[in-house]
């Protein structure tokens, strides 16, 4: 019994990566005057003056202007209304949804490990991405709204799977696709996520025989609706905004390939040595075969699950941008395989190593916190000043 207490508590040390970045960036709304920014939000609120003067807005995001995000137009049309005149309300909103978001995807991770303390893993490890902070500074972002329903329909998926019945299967798979359809609609490259469920169902399929039938109709299915879609949105939205977008484009994507190497990989790379360091002390100890019996088929799945959603969106982002804000959904997908690994393998690592890890954690994710916040401090701050220099200026009036 104290040894169940004493894991318990050894669990509970992973909240504090979560709570103390989330509480920090929670009280800077308090403590400072967050505004609008000065492009979209401008545009959002400049589209009318009400609900249904903001509705153009909206028709704007139905691929009238290159861009089809239905889910993004809807949502900016009914919370720039309800908060116009209190925008740091709406960083809260962002903030809630981030929560949410986090929550979804690391339950899921939970329900593919089976082991709990991957839920607080999956936390410590997606909020110790920095450009994932970008979404809580950038209002008008759409990935954290994507990634809430793509985490809803993965939940669904996953249910299905392992409920009883074909009535249960169709059930959960028919309202997992509709939450799906509205992740798409938040912005067009969620649909590497569909692509991505579509393959790693599959692929489960071939791993798992007592889900096969289930797993091969719900992952061919999936990859279909969400390649439809895909070339849906190529063929008759891509224009104007989006019109840049190619994979033919060969030296933008070897840029953004470099800034991925430089930047995003750099930033994992705390948890790379970490994985890499358990990994050798559990081979050291037991040996290469008793690591990988340490992990199930559903656990092995996961860990590639989360390494094809993240190659998947790597892949839709090179031809485009893959650091700021745009790059904030691969912290997600980053933690799927990370955090199952990790929750495995931390559980059989010694007490010492068991806090350690954690600690570190923490202090991670105060420095990466501390530091996109101080980044997008001073940003808005500029934002506020060329805001009012702009109002104040004669020749940017009407």
């Amino acid at each position: 019994m104290r040894t169940l207490e004493k894991y318990a508590n050894l669990n509970l040390l992973w909240i504090f990566p979560i709570i103390v970045p989330l509480g920090t960036i929670l009280l800077s709304f308090y403590l400072q005057e967050w505004y609008w920014g000065l492009m979209d939000d401008a545009g959002i609120l400049g589209a009318g003056h009400n609900f249904s003067g903001r509705l153009s807005y909206f028709d704007a995001m139905l691929g009238g202007s290159g861009l089809f995000r239905p889910t993004f137009g809807l949502h900016s049309v009914i919370f720039y209304t309800l908060f116009e005149h209190t925008p740091v309300l709406m960083h809260v909103l962002k903030w809630v949804e981030a929560i949410l978001a986090l929550l979804l995807w690391g339950v899921a991770a939970w329900r593919i490990s089976g082991v709990a303390v991957t839920l607080p893993i999956f936390g410590a490890v997606a909020l110790s991405f920095h450009y994932f902070y970008d979404s809580l500074f950038f209002i008008s972002t759409h990935d954290i709204l994507g990634l809430l329903f793509m985490g809803a329909a993965l939940n669904l998926y996953l249910a299905a799977l392992d409920r009883n019945g074909w009535a249960n299967f169709v059930g959960h798979a028919l309202v997992g696709m509709v939450l799906m359809f509205v992740g798409f609609g938040a912005k067009e490259p969620m649909v590497a996520c569909g692509v991505g469920f579509g393959l790693s169902f599959l692929l489960l399929g071939q791993m798992d025989i007592q889900v096969r039938s289930k797993a091969l109709i719900l992952g061919s299915t999936l990859l279909g609706v969400a390649v439809l879609y895909g070339l849906a949105i190529k063929l008759f939205v891509q224009s104007g905004y989006s019109s840049s977008y190619s994979f033919t484009n060969f030296p933008k994507m070897l840029g953004n390939l470099l800034a991925w190497l430089r930047k995003d990989v750099f930033n994992h790379s705390p948890w790379l040595v970490i994985i890499l360091v358990l990994g050798l002390a559990a081979i050291r100890t037991g040996g290469a075969a008793h690591l990988i019996s340490q992990f199930n088929i559903r656990q092995r799945w996961g860990m590639i699950f989360g390494t094809v959603l993240y190659g998947g969106y790597l892949l839709f982002l090179l031809p485009w941008n893959t650091t700021a804000y745009y790059a904030g959904p691969l912290g997600v997908f980053f933690a799927m395989p990370v955090s199952i690994l990790v929750a495995v393998v931390w559980s059989e690592s010694r007490i010492g190593v068991q806090v350690l890890i954690p600690v570190a954690s923490l202090l991670f994710n105060m420095l990466v916190s501390q530091w996109a916040l101080t980044r997008e401090s001073l940003y808005h701050y500029d934002t506020q000043n060329l805001m009012t220099w702009v109002r104040g200026n004669p020749e940017f009036q009407l």
